[in-house]
C-alpha cells in the first residue's frame, strides 16, 4: 500500500487498519484464517489463549476480566463498531466478552494476520494508531471509574445509546440498571437510584416508549 493509497484513504476511512487488512487479503492467494462470529443478547464469546484480532462489525462488546480470587467478572472495556481488539496479542490474560444487544464479529488468527499486513507501507503508523485507539479506549473506561456514580451512569449511558440531533441519547430497553452497575462497578442498588433521580429531575424523561437522556 503507497502513500498515493493512503491518502486517498485518509478523506473517507476512519479505520486504515481495516481497509490494510481487507487490502491484504483480497491480495492473497491463500485464504485468510477468519470467521464470522454472531452474538445474540448477552451471549458470551469465550476464546482460547492464542492471539486473536477481532474487528467489532456490529454492535457493542464488553470486555471482562475473570477474577478467580473473588470469583467473578469485572468489565474492563467497551468496545463498540469499528474497533478493534488485539486479544492476547501482546500480554495474556483471562479476558472473556459479553454481547450487548445483537453482535457480528470477525475473528482473525492474529500471527498470520500480523505477517501478512507487516509486508505493507506504513504498517508501523497503522499499527500504532489502532494501538493508540485500544489504548484511549481503555484510559477512558478507567477515568471513568475515577468519577462519581452518577457521572459514570450518565458517561455510560451516552456510549451505549443512540444520539439524536433534536433530542439527546435514545437509550435502548437493554440498557438498565443492572447493566449499568456492572459496566460502572457498582452495587445495582446504586444504579437503580441514580437512574430514579435522574428521572425525577427530568434528566431523564420518556416519549413514546423511549427512554431519551437529554442533552446537557
Amino acid at each position: 500500500m503507497d502513500f498515493l493509497t493512503i491518502h486517498n484513504l485518509l478523506p473517507r476511512e476512519p479505520n486504515l487498519l481495516l481497509s490494510l487488512i481487507d487490502t491484504s487479503i483480497s491480495g492473497n492467494r491463500d485464504p485468510v484464517p477468519y470467521h464470522v462470529k454472531k452474538l445474540s443478547n448477552h451471549q458470551r464469546l469465550i476464546l482460547s489463549d492464542s492471539g486473536k484480532i477481532i474487528n467489532i462489525v456490529k454492535g457493542y462488546l464488553l470486555q471482562q476480566v475473570n477474577n478467580n480470587k473473588q470469583n467473578k467478572q469485572l468489565i474492563n472495556a467497551i468496545w463498540v463498531e469499528g474497533d478493534f481488539i488485539f486479544h492476547n496479542m501482546f500480554h495474556q490474560d483471562c479476558y472473556d466478552y459479553l454481547a450487548l444487544g445483537d453482535v457480528e464479529l470477525e475473528i482473525y488468527d492474529g500471527e498470520f494476520l500480523m505477517k501478512e499486513i507487516a509486508v505493507h507501507s506504513f504498517f508501523s503508523d497503522l499499527l500504532i494508531d489502532a494501538l493508540k485507539q485500544q489504548e484511549f479506549h481503555f484510559y477512558r473506561y478507567f477515568h471513568m471509574l475515577t468519577k462519581s456514580a452518577r457521572e459514570r451512569i450518565i458517561d455510560t449511558i451516552k456510549l451505549l445509546s443512540t444520539k439524536k440531533c433534536t433530542e439527546g441519547y435514545h437509550i435502548p430497553s437493554k440498557v438498565n440498571y443492572l447493566l449499568l452497575s456492572k459496566c460502572c462497578q457498582i452495587s445495582p442498588h446504586t444504579a437503580k437510584k441514580v437512574m430514579q433521580e435522574l428521572e425525577q429531575e427530568l434528566k431523564i424523561i420518556i416519549k413514546k416508549d423511549q427512554a431519551i437522556l437529554l442533552y446537557d
